[in-house]
């Protein structure tokens, strides 16, 4: 059972236990639906609620934290959910199954393998070559990536890759 990060507690909000939390994950569509949680030590925290607090973070309430002083213990914490439990969009991927994966140009040209995945306003593969030089690619619609993590491969199906694909020196 694959975990992934999903929580990090900034601190505790209000009196009743609350914590103010950074989503981790992609969103708080992500983390809507969870039940449970990993601490890092693998303890089972059961989620009594958890609500949108918009710019990336959420409210949580765990079962068990009924206090701000119990709150204030958690402060800095990871938490952890099973992958098969983090909600998705059927379009999307986890990085963590993109790592690793070949990518190929529209002409079947091998570019490297994808050691990294940067998330801004437009996502960037980071892709190492053979020869052990960096590129960059950014997922853009226009260049039709076709992944297939099955087949571990990413194949961009447009040549404007050659326009908008970055080589670090």
């Amino acid at each position: 059972m694959e975990k992934l990060e999903v929580f990090e507690v900034v601190k505790p909000q209000g009196i009743k236990g609350e914590l103010k939390v950074r989503i981790l994950a992609d969103g708080f569509f992500s983390v809507s639906n969870l039940k449970n949680i990993y601490a890092s030590n693998g303890e089972i925290c059961a989620i009594k609620a958890v609500r949108d607090a918009g710019g990336g973070f959420a409210f949580l309430t765990l079962n068990g934290v009924l206090t701000r002083n119990d709150a204030e213990l958690l402060r800095g914490k990871i938490y952890y959910a099973n992958k098969t439990e983090i909600n998705k969009e059927k379009s999307a991927y986890f990085i963590v199954d993109l790592i690793g994966l070949t990518v190929y140009d529209w002409q079947n040209n091998k570019l490297g393998t994808v050691v990294d995945v940067m998330q801004s306003n437009v996502d960037m593969f980071k892709i190492k070559s053979e020869t052990g030089a960096f590129l960059y690619v950014p997922h853009l619609k226009k260049l039709q990536p076709k992944i297939d993590v099955n087949s571990k491969t990413i194949t961009f199906l447009s040549d404007e890759l050659k326009d908008v694909v970055y080589y670090e020196n």
